[in-house]
């Protein structure tokens, strides 16, 4: 008969993993990908659900993988017992460090704890009693992709009639590292979750830790986001808008020019983008400054109205938007809205950029969080063998950018003809370099 945990699970469990927690006692998902940066609990998260589990079934046996062996016994061993101890059932459970393994005494149930720097000792590995319910893996973005996780998935996954898979990483700064891609995929039985130390109690994590967090965030706020956020920001000289960004509030002035209305037509995966933006004249350079937005997904026809009415002035000014979509323009047309399709000519998209980035600043206001985001993780492509960033553009975390690019349509038009292609070109060829093998400080 499982033993009775007597600790209240909301006193080791942050608010925020409640859901998760949930569902994973349901079994309405089983895979857990449980991302985050420092401080965020996650890995604390996990340790007590493998001992939840282990102690509510039977037959329940995990094992625990780290990409290096070496690193098993001062992470996630110490995670278990820590998880052991705030659970009150340490007379319960012994370990050994060699090899690294808790066992529960009262059934034998184990949890092994290896290392993958050889996958195909994996194959032969077995438990006495029950099977192998549940699979952790610690620090994810260790690993090297999805078919090293899958071969362990086979080696070690069968005999069993439910298995929880938990993924623990903090993302890398590259979006396109598969461990970010990975995350950002639907699918059946997966549930993402994010947390931070914004998520977790105070109290839990001490002033020390939350006043770190604070001063890395104004003397550095790229590598806050990084660190603490756990958002991959991308590497500081392939964002594109690097340097440029300033996020405030503010309130339009008088003599600002403006409003420009973008709107970047979307539905399923890809959300409906309207902005709010102006042009601030500033000695021989403009500053450009974005006010509002509005991001949907999954917006029907009849409702993109109400949609775009949601930002005030969009029924006074002229919006321009995606040519592409022209029976989208030709509905919002009749439903009084002052709408046409925005230009687009060969490297439009790169003469846009290089447009942009001609502003003296950015500056996006506080509640445009999707811009913020945006702005954070546009970026060029790097080259994987070279590490050389070059001119090409991943076409991701652009959706708000091409309707700010569809608003300015006009000012871009006039700045591409006024300074000359070749001027545009040149911006664009500056960008292939090579990252430097120290990260920049540099804000963006």
């Amino acid at each position: 008969m499982p033993e009775i945990v007597n600790v209240d699970l909301k006193d080791v469990i942050a608010p925020c993993f409640y859901d998760a927690h949930r569902a994973m006692n349901r079994g309405t998902h089983r895979k857990f990908w449980l991302k985050g940066g420092r401080g965020s609990t996650k890995s604390s998260f996990a340790a007590i659900e493998v001992i939840f589990q282990i102690m509510a079934d039977p037959d329940a046996n995990a094992l625990v993988l780290r990409k290096v062996r070496d690193t098993v016994r001062g992470s996630v061993m110490e995670s278990l017992l820590w998880a052991i101890d705030k659970l009150g059932v340490s007379h319960l459970w012994r370990h050994t460090v060699s090899p690294a393994e808790i066992t529960y005494i009262p059934t034998g149930q184990k949890i092994i704890l290896k290392g993958l720097d050889s996958p195909i000792k994996l194959k032969s590995i077995r438990v006495k009693k029950g099977y192998f319910k549940i699979l952790w893996f610690e620090e994810v973005e260790e690993f090297n992709g999805m078919a090293e996780i899958r071969s362990v998935e086979q080696s070690v996954l069968r005999g069993g009639k439910s298995y929880i898979e938990i993924f623990t990483y903090n993302p890398p700064n590259d979006p396109q590292s598969w461990v970010n891609v990975e995350s950002e995929i639907e699918m059946r039985g997966r549930y993402v979750h994010h947390s931070t130390y914004l998520d977790v109690p105070p109290e839990w994590l001490g002033s020390d830790f939350i006043a770190e967090a604070e001063e890395l965030r104004e003397i550095n706020s790229l590598a806050y986001d990084h660190e603490y956020l756990g958002i991959a920001v991308g590497i500081h000289e392939a964002i594109i808008f690097s340097g440029k960004i300033r996020i405030a509030a503010f309130e339009p002035q008088a003599d600002w020019n403006g409003p420009y209305f973008g709107l970047d037509w979307g539905f399923a995966r890809d959300p409906m983008a309207l902005v709010k933006c102006w042009i601030v004249e500033d000695g021989n350079r403009n500053s450009l400054y974005i006010e509002h937005e509005n991001f949907g997904i999954g917006i029907e026809i009849d409702d993109t109205p109400d949609f775009i009415e949601e930002i005030d002035g969009s029924k006074r000014y002229m919006i321009r938007a995606d040519s592409s979509r022209p029976e989208m323009i030709s509905h919002v047309q009749r439903k009084g809205f002052a709408i046409s399709g925005a230009s687009k000519w060969k490297n439009s998209v790169e003469d846009g950029i290089a447009v942009l980035k001609n502003f003296k600043e950015i500056v996006i206001h506080t509640r445009c969080a999707e811009m913020q985001k945006e702005a954070r993780l546009y970026s060029y492509k790097i080259d994987k063998l070279t590490k050389q960033i070059g001119p090409d553009i991943i076409d991701k975390f652009n959706h708000g950018w091409d309707a700010v690019r569809y608003a300015l349509d006009r000012f871009i038009k006039d700045r591409v003809s006024g300074f000359g292609k070749n001027q545009v070109k040149n911006q664009i060829q500056a960008k292939r370099t090579t990252i430097a093998p120290k990260e920049s400080k540099k804000e963006w």
